[in-house]
């Protein structure tokens, strides 16, 4: 239940103080309900007063602006602009002139016409900004949004006049406060029944209540009427920095600002709006009798913006609702200052690292040090757009997996198809609504984490193939060295030998090899143990390693024995090497007992001869040469 259907209502309309049109504007209202009202019926009531028409038909062009042709005519003006349009605006201008003053002294009559006119023409501008239909009739609901603040000093001439003295300076929520509790009901709700009782549609009756806080509006984001209701705040801010004291209007700039922001509209149509408000408050004070206001061009007047209050108002709006539960690196590309902090903050507020750069040329060079994992960038930019920027990020190898979010106002298919093309992952339309925004930002972490996942699975790929090609590595070694000696085994110097003998077969090189034998190595092991036989056989393995040539391969091929390769030797070489050997081996004295261990080796050595078959011939011919050295007295070397 509104005011308007509570007996108090109208008890105040019975008392004839409620503001409410008068003579010719009366009846005009009353005509404009009937359904058989023609247009000559309306265009002859509203002429029947000069002084009103003439005013309406200058309204009227006003209106229309310079580029239209101009009405002369009460006729014109209905034809033009509607009889429901008409009749508004006559209603409006009706109860500015017949309101300017008042019995309420401590009421600013010429103030509160002058902020209600500012409010209207900024109302207007900013509907014809958003392609809203009913921009003349936005005009209207502007310029009567705070009719129930009239009322109330109309109504309640004393009871208001003393309320005021105790509320002046105090905050907006406060004043309702005390309007409630002194009358039973405020301003906003004295507003809706007025416009309620003038017939203006139901959208408007409720916006008068909650224009001056719309994020309390349970209206649905992104809709027309909740559009309309962000529309009619920010005209009311536009009109209140136009009438503030320039000391006071750096908050007021940050406020606006972030509200136009959060309905899609950027500094540059800020800017082109308050400029065209400016520029009909001249024609209207003129008009109305109105005195005239200093404005500064809004270019000037934006740029005045406290950032401390901006960062203050927007806060509170996203105080971390939205906390993300995977936090991502994120690249702000928009040139609107406020458009970027707006989305800076929501961002941050959620949990996410955030950089900003104001066009595509300045995120080429920051992208190389933040390494953002999703860009959100503007389409219309200096110097690069964001369709460029895409296309030269999907062309860079490097960069080719970032996730591109890329934002317009223009959603036909057309441009959408564009900007896919282009590269762009997904796409939001201005204005930013937060919901949409962290829904369409949330499919995208998705994306990411899939690739990042992807990533840690490469690498771990790479890794288990590393560390198993490092494993396979160690465990060939592992199975072609002799491990107590560290000399390649048997099979390792039989893989050798082969390579060997095809060389010297193709290349008809000479090759030679050594079949050595450690001298009664069971006594040692028998006399001492075997880990003093260890000892014998690391030190002779060593004695050999170190003795023999580089082209030469020292390998233990079973308990004692040992076989050295010996690449383009001839026999005459392969004695002399295999003596320097036996000599060195000689030569060792182990501290392992009392006194010194002496070891000697016993060799047998074979040349690979002209018609010899394969390489067991020349190993058996080596391994024939050891067994008569051992035979004939061992510590020797024999060559046949």
């Amino acid at each position: 239940m509104t005011l308007f259907d509570e007996p108090r209502f109208a008890e105040m309309k019975i008392s004839g103080r409620l503001p409410s049109p008068k003579g010719v504007a009366l009846e005009v209202i009353s005509l404009a309900q009937k359904d058989d009202v023609s247009n000559q019926d309306f265009t002859r009531l509203i002429s029947s007063d000069p002084a009103l028409s003439a005013r309406v038909i200058k309204a009227a062009n006003v209106l229309l602006g310079k580029t239209a042709r101009p009405l002369s005519s009460i006729a014109d003006a209905v034809t033009v602009l509607g009889m429901r349009a008409l009749r508004q605006l006559v209603l409006g201008i009706a109860m500015i002139l017949d309101y300017k003053n008042g019995p309420c002294k401590e009421f600013n009559y010429r103030h509160f016409w002058m902020h209600s006119l500012l409010t209207g023409i900024a109302a207007r501008h900013l509907a014809q900004q958003s392609r809203f239909g009913a921009a003349d009739e936005v005009f209207v609901v502007g310029l009567l949004s705070a009719i129930g603040r009239l009322g109330l000093a109309t109504v309640f001439t004393e009871e208001y006049g003393t309320l005021l003295k105790q509320i002046e300076a105090q905050p907006a929520q406060d004043i309702l406060k005390l309007e409630m509790g002194k009358f039973g009901f405020d301003e906003h709700e004295l507003s809706e029944a007025i416009l309620t009782d003038l017939n203006f549609p139901k959208i408007f009756q409720s916006l008068v209540r909650e224009y001056e806080h719309p994020e309390s509006s349970l209206l649905q984001a992104g809709t027309r009427d909740w559009r309309l209701l962000y529309l009619l705040n920010i005209a009311t801010l536009l009109a209140d920095l136009a009438m503030e004291t320039p000391a006071q209007r750096g908050k007021l700039i940050a406020q606006l600002k972030t509200t136009a922001t959060k309905v899609g509209i950027e500094t540059d149509a800020l800017i082109e709006i308050g400029d065209a408000c400016t520029q009909d408050w001249r024609a209207w004070s003129t008009l109305l009798g109105m005195e005239k206001l200093d404005i500064p061009p809004f270019a000037e007047l934006l740029q005045q913006v406290d950032e401390a209050a901006e960062a203050a108002v927007l806060l509170p709006q996203y105080s971390g609702n939205e906390q993300a539960a995977y936090p991502l690196r994120v690249l702000v590309v928009e040139d609107d200052r406020s458009s970027r902090t707006l989305l800076e903050h929501m961002l941050k507020s959620a949990g996410h690292q955030v950089t900003t750069a104001s066009n595509g040329v300045e995120a080429l060079q920051m992208i190389q040090q933040h390494q953002p994992q999703i860009v959100i960038t503007d389409w219309l930019m200096p110097h690069m757009d964001g369709i460029t920027l895409c296309r030269k990020l999907r062309e860079n190898p490097q960069w080719c997996d970032l996730y591109l979010i890329v934002m317009t106002a223009q959603g036909d298919s057309d441009k959408l198809v564009e900007a896919f093309e282009a590269g762009a992952d997904d796409y939001l339309i201005k204005p930013i609504i937060p919901k949409i925004f962290f829904s369409r930002l949330l499919a995208g972490s998705r994306v990411v984490q899939l690739q990042v996942e992807l990533a840690l699975d490469r690498e771990q790929l790479v890794r288990l193939s590393t560390d198993l090609s490092a494993a396979n590595q160690h465990l060939q070694l592992l199975a072609l060295t002799d491990v107590l000696t560290g000399l390649p085994n048997r099979r390792a110097a039989m893989e050798r030998l082969e390579q060997e003998w095809a060389l010297s077969q193709r290349g008809g090189r000479p090759l030679s090899c050594m079949m050595i034998d450690i001298d009664h190595f069971k006594s040692i092991n028998d006399r001492f143990g075997h880990p003093v036989g260890d000892v014998a056989l690391k030190s002779v393995a060593l004695a050999l390693r170190q003795s023999a040539r580089t082209q030469d391969v020292v390998a233990r091929i079973g308990g004692e024995e040992f076989l050295v390769i010996c690449p383009g030797t001839d026999a005459t070489e392969a004695f002399q090497c295999a003596e320097r050997l036996r000599k060195n081996v000689e030569a060792l004295s182990l501290a392992v007992a009392t006194p010194p261990l002496k070891v000697t080796v016993s060799m047998g050595v074979s040349v690979k001869a002209p018609g010899m078959a394969s390489i067991e011939a020349l190993l058996n011919l080596a391994d024939q040469n050891l067994y008569t050295a051992k035979q004939t007295g061992r510590n020797k070397t024999v060559l046949n």
